[in-house]
């Protein structure tokens, strides 16, 4: 059985056994997917991983800094034993885990791969584009959305750390002359955000080309915003809204300091707001730790 069916088909038996409420088994085929994606990457690398169990595999990665600091902790998450009642002393699952560790085998490129200087291709390699031993993640960036006031530069932060993945702030791509306007308190017009969409669409559109995952926190509140950065990008881009009522937003852009946005302009965006029909919906309102979880289980990563 190839490497791709091995992973699949673990993840898959992990995904029902927790489903079913049997962690134990969830763990353990967790835990061979792993050990599936670890031996692929070995391979490719032209290294021969032995005959070490999924246990091994996993406490190898735990031991080794080249491996970011999300990785090992996941790993480290797969290799603790539950307590006397079968329970795990975290809230993270083993599948999420597991797919964190995944992906980031699958965003590596072997040794092989680099040899000619070129860029690694997703699911292929840089002579041939022919399958590699493992897949390449689908999704390449996730597009936090909302409001002002949402979350969105919290909880894109905080994902992105946890799966040791780039974070961008959308904010940061405004023209100085959009700050300079929401500064002062005027609304952005549909002009205005033209050369920022624009700046975003070339940050996910470089992302997606260098096959680098990418964490983005942008507010996109029209549809429109929303095809226009995504636009040739979107079979890799996954959209979160953080959802919430304008009395939770404005309280927050009440208490916070030095940033651009005033929170008298909140009723302009809420005004153009369209609803994404096909994002990961999640209550703004939520602990980030909560939003986190869910996303990752959302996203399956």
């Amino acid at each position: 059985m190839s490497s791709p069916s091995r992973i699949a088909q673990e993840l898959s038996a992990a995904k029902q056994a927790w489903n079913e409420g049997n962690e134990g088994k969830a763990r353990v085929c967790a835990r061979r997917a792993v050990a599936a994606a670890a031996e692929a990457w070995s391979a490719g690398r032209g290294e021969s991983p032995g005959q070490a169990d999924a246990m091994a595999q996993l406490r190898r990665i735990q031991q080794q800094d080249t491996f970011p600091l999300s990785v090992r902790q996941a790993a480290e998450r797969l290799t603790t034993a539950v307590t006397r009642r079968h329970e795990a002393p975290f809230t993270t699952d083993p599948i999420s885990d597991a797919s964190l560790i995944i992906a980031h085998f699958a965003a590596s490129p072997s040794t092989a791969e680099c040899s000619s200087g070129d860029a690694p291709r997703q699911g292929g390699t840089a002579e041939t584009g022919s399958p590699e031993q493992i897949d390449q993640p689908r999704i390449l960036v996730i597009l936090i959305m909302g409001v002002s006031g949402a979350g969105k530069t919290t909880i894109g932060r905080r994902l992105a750390d946890v799966l040791g993945w780039r974070f961008v702030e959308g904010d940061d791509l405004h023209p100085a002359a959009n700050i300079d306007k929401m500064r002062e308190g005027h609304p952005l017009t549909d002009d205005n955000r033209r050369p920022w969409l624009e700046r975003v669409h070339t940050v996910i559109a470089e992302q997606v080309r260098i096959n680098q995952p990418a964490v983005i926190a942008c507010s996109v509140l029209k549809a429109t915003y929303r095809a226009m950065v995504e636009e040739g990008c979107g079979h890799c881009v996954r959209v979160v809204y953080l959802k919430g009522t304008a009395d939770v937003f404005r309280e927050r852009l009440i208490g916070r300091r030095g940033h651009f946005m005033r929170p008298e302009l909140l009723d302009s965006q809420l005004a153009i707001l369209e609803e994404p029909a096909d994002a990961v919906v999640i209550d703004a309102a939520l602990p980030p730790d909560d939003i986190i979880l869910q996303i990752r289980r959302s996203l399956a990563l």
